[in-house]
């Protein structure tokens, strides 16, 4: 197997980094979002720096996702390790899971925010809360691989050395 059948191509590398790093700065301004947008919904004018961070992030996460997504579909992933048959499949959902919140979690902020539908904010904070457990278990995998199983699985994700 070459070395570059088992690294996923420096866009989507570029891609992983990019969501996870709108997906931190999302995370870390959600609660001045929260009030901002119970503001918006309630008549007032929200003035927050989290109303102005926070949705813009979350269309380019959305726009991110749909590229990353369409870009697996063509280039596909590296081949997973045949002998653990039961961890590629949790790995195989895992990933689907990370991209079906990727596109759910920023249409359900579209939605509170953008259309003012109530019910769509709570959905919203649910989907956040579970993509947060998602990408944890996401990272306690990886980790897992490093440290514990030193198996190299990480390096397929890494931005390339110079």
């Amino acid at each position: 197997m070459s070395q570059d059948s088992v690294r996923y191509s420096s866009l989507q590398i570029a891609l992983h980094w990019g969501i996870f790093l709108l997906f931190a700065v999302n995370y870390v301004v959600s609660d001045g979002m929260g009030r901002a947008l119970r503001t918006k919904l309630e008549g007032g004018e929200p003035d927050q720096f989290a109303a102005l961070i926070h949705p813009p992030v979350g269309l380019a996460i959305l726009a991110l996702a749909v590229i990353r997504i369409f870009v697996r579909l063509r280039q596909g992933a590296p081949e997973l390790p045949p002998a653990k048959p039961l961890m590629n499949q949790v790995a195989k959902l895992g990933h689907l899971a990370l991209y079906l919140l990727l596109v759910a979690v920023p249409l359900s902020g579209i939605a509170a925010w953008g259309l003012g539908i109530r019910d769509a904010g709570e959905v919203h904070e649910v989907l956040v809360n579970l993509a947060v457990l998602v990408i944890v278990g996401h990272a306690a995998a990886a980790i897992y691989h490093h440290f514990v199983l030193k198996d190299g699985l990480m390096d397929r994700i890494r931005p390339a050395r110079r």
